[in-house]
């Protein structure tokens, strides 16, 4: 961030400053008192479960030089005289932390590159910052900071020597990307992929689509857009715009077509329009997919092809996003991040792929479908049945469909209405040369499962 006077966050966020006029500026904010630091702006946000108000005097101890507060809080008057800079009261702190953001987004040369889609944000976000950092300096959103607090904070993490900055936008509910977006404007802008996510309020497939497309609406003039080729609705929106498209997916359409694919186990090896070989550490003709998002990134910026596929070698996957580990006899792999049918089917598909063993997928609720949520769940338990699953571990209200839907179609399968019913059933359930995947929204939790079948196997190798 470069330092910003208070006076001039107070101009921005049309604040008021309390307790200090003192000529003093910032240079970071912070939302967490537990990661705040000397000479950073606190900004005390407000949700349903707390209210940042009430850290004031932790955020003082760690040296922040000043705190954004709503100008309703309950603050008492002692507290101004905590901070050398005082305190900047405004109507709303989250508001006002987005048009710090965006005011920011204007102040720094960084190329801004934001991605969203339905699945793969995440890991194409840190796909393209694996491959940028090789000969550029940027940086790219921490963890999964997608809504309106993590964004802001994203854009406020820029540094002036920065070449480029990637920012993750993430939506449940319409007009959420055209907010982020209006933030980060970026210059370039990916559609990772479409599918039946947040349905309770996005409704459809169709809605989905023209919620990530809206993201177009706030592209730079001669920015780029990369797009996703497999989808028909989003390519019907693309009609609608005006703007230099980029094509990755395996349509005959996409300019980056993944025209050759073999999984090799945990790893693959993918080949891009017919002459360039590459290997990835991570299974799945989904994360090749992942990977041509990233390197038309990577050319947008003057890389070529291949620089962009060899510095993907060695990239490594997420968290809790097929993370794979031997424990004794079996092999866990750990897809518990979260889960949409779309996402959990190509978890399927990998596990189906896996090589030798028997494949067991343990899958949780997968939440905001509405009304149709049952129904998805019995389809995605029988496409898992169909792309290899031998055996599925439903958990949940929904979970249980999954279930029935794999039984239905020849999988051997059973269902748990919670996971300590599951895990208690699990060494049951489970044998000596089993692959084991576990998957399910952020909500279900399914990481749970993991010590168990760890303390039941002997633990990671």
């Amino acid at each position: 961030m470069i330092k910003l006077p208070l006076d001039e966050i107070c101009r921005i966020v049309r604040g008021r400053r309390l307790g200090s006029s003192a000529p003093l500026g910032v240079c970071g904010v912070s939302t967490d008192t537990r990661t705040a630091g000397a000479g950073e702006l606190f900004v005390a946000l407000r949700g349903p479960q707390f209210d940042a108000h009430a850290f004031l005097e932790r955020a003082a101890a760690a040296g922040c030089a000043a705190a954004l507060v709503c100008r309703d809080a309950r603050v008492p008057p002692d507290q101004a005289q905590r901070f050398p800079g005082g305190l900047i009261a405004v109507d709303n702190t989250l508001v006002a932390l987005g048009e710090l953001g965006a005011w920011h987004r204007t102040q720094v040369a960084a190329a801004v590159v934001a991605v969203t889609g339905s699945n793969g944000k995440t890991t194409v976000k840190r796909m393209i910052h694996h491959v940028l950092s090789r000969r550029l300096k940027g940086t790219c959103s921490p963890k999964s900071f997608n809504n309106d607090i993590g964004v802001p904070l994203t854009l406020l993490g820029v540094t002036p020597g920065d070449d480029y900055v990637v920012c993750e936008l993430g939506s449940n509910a319409p007009g959420e990307i055209a907010h982020l977006a209006r933030m980060v404007r970026p210059d370039v802008a990916v559609i990772t992929s479409i599918g039946e996510t947040h349905l309770e309020k996005l409704q459809s497939v169709q809605k989905v689509a023209v919620e990530k497309a809206s993201l177009l609406d706030y592209l730079e003039p001669d920015g780029l857009a990369i797009t996703w080729a497999d989808s028909s609705d989003l390519e019907k929106l693309l009609r609608l715009y005006r703007r230099r498209v980029v094509r990755f997916g395996l349509s005959a359409t996409a300019e980056l077509r993944l025209t050759a694919w073999r999984q090799e186990g945990p790893a693959q090896r993918f080949c891009l329009n017919d002459h360039v070989w590459g290997t990835l550490s991570l299974p799945g003709q989904h994360m090749a997919c992942n990977a041509l998002a990233a390197i038309a990134v990577a050319q947008k910026f003057g890389f070529s092809q291949e620089e962009a596929v060899a510095a993907l070698a060695d990239f490594a996957g997420a968290d809790m996003r097929l993370a794979w580990e031997r424990c004794g006899k079996v092999t866990l792999i750990n897809d518990a991040y979260n889960a949409n049918p779309s996402s959990l089917a190509a978890a399927g598909r990998v596990l189906g792929n896996w090589g030798k063993g028997r494949k067991v997928l343990v899958a949780g609720d997968m939440r905001e479908l509405g009304d149709d949520a049952q129904a998805i769940h019995r389809r995605v338990g029988a496409e898992l049945a169909g792309a290899g699953v031998d055996f599925l571990i439903g958990v949940g209200e929904l979970g249980r469909y999954i279930a029935q839907g794999a039984a239905e179609a020849g999988a051997g399968a059973q269902g748990f209405d919670t996971v300590e019913q599951a895990s208690q059933a699990l060494g049951d359930l489970l044998h000596a040369g089993d692959v084991i995947l576990i998957k399910g929204s952020r909500a279900a939790a399914m990481e749970r499962l993991l010590d168990p079948i760890r303390s039941a196997f002997g633990g990671p190798e």
